[in-house]
Order: C-alpha cells, then sequence, then structure tokens
C-alpha cells in the first residue's frame, strides 16, 4: 500500500532512512560515519519534511501494515529549474526491492523532471534508467559527512515523465 507520510510516521522513518544509508551505502561513505548514523536525527529530519506540506509530497510504502520504503519530492532546487519538479530521494528497504515497489512509490508522487545521484550509486542509476531519466551534462562535487562525493544529474524528456511511452 501506498500512502502520503503522516507525523506518526516521522519515527519509523528516520529508523528506516538510517538503515536503508547503511545497508545501501557500505563502501561509499565511510563505516564510522554509517555507524553512528541516529534514527533520532533523521526522524527530527522527517518532522520537517512531512510539515512543509504544499508541493513538497512524501509518500511511504507498507507491506503487511510495515513502512519497507519512502520517496520525497518538490520544486526544483537548482537554478532556473525551479518550476520543475525533483525528486529528491527514494528508498527501498533491500529485501522488497525489485519487486515493484519503488515504481509505485515513483508513480504517487507524480513525474519529476529530474534527480541527483551519487556517482557510485549503481543501483540508484539503474532504477533511474529504468524509469527514462537520462544523465545530462551536469555534475557537481559536494561533501557527505565529511566525504568527497561527485553527483550526476539525471534528467527525464517531458513524454516520458507524463508517462507516454516514446
Amino acid at each position: 500500500m501506498i500512502r502520503r507520510a503522516e507525523p506518526k510516521d516521522t519515527g519509523r522513518l528516520g529508523e528506516l532512512h538510517s538503515n536503508c544509508w547503511r545497508q545501501l551505502y557500505t563502501g561509499v561513505l565511510p563505516a564510522d560515519v554509517l555507524d553512528d548514523l541516529d534514527p533520532d536525527t533523521m526522524d527530527l529530519l522527517w518532522r520537517r519534511f512531512v510539515s512543509r506540506g504544499g508541493d513538497y509530497l512524501q509518500y511511504v510504502a507498507e507491506v503487511d501494515g510495515e513502512i519497507v520504503g519512502f520517496v520525497g519530492y518538490g520544486p526544483g532546487r537548482d537554478p532556473g529549474l525551479d518550476q520543475e519538479r525533483e525528486l529528491y530521494f527514494i528508498y527501498v528497504l533491500p529485501p522488497y526491492a525489485r519487486q515493484g515497489i519503488g515504481r509505485q512509490l515513483s508513480d504517487a508522487v507524480g513525474p519529476a523532471s529530474y534527480l541527483w545521484l551519487w556517482d557510485r550509486n549503481r543501483d540508484a542509476a539503474a532504477f533511474a534508467r529504468r524509469n527514462g531519466f537520462r544523465p545530462d551534462s551536469q555534475r557537481r562535487r559536494g561533501s557527505l559527512f565529511g566525504t568527497e562525493l561527485l553527483e550526476v544529474r539525471l534528467t527525464r524528456e517531458p513524454k516520458l515523465a507524463t508517462g507516454i511511452s516514446a
């Protein structure tokens, strides 16, 4: 079941977000950073996400009443792309991956024009390609918990973003 994230979900989402990062970013982020991820801090982050409202959407995926994935979406944050829609994040616990849950989450928030990915996140890049996103020429260097990361922007053609096949 896919539904809007609610304030009552933030504790579980904080825990889930931390766990997803630990499982998915081993080898990308240092082990000590992953070990120190705090579900309570992520809970506070989720409280801000859920309370934001408006054009900012977060949905959760539930299996047997347990949240197993989540997605965040909203106005484009890149200069000149504030009228576009950006997919901020999408995570599904590894045991539930490749079962269509990510696609259902993506469909719930509607068509996004672009997203940013760490260049070493091959699983996310494969998911994005399956959903019509392609790398454009934009790259940026960032830092997360003191780790330098290269991000790649992926965009989707408008006809693909609306679900109409090419």
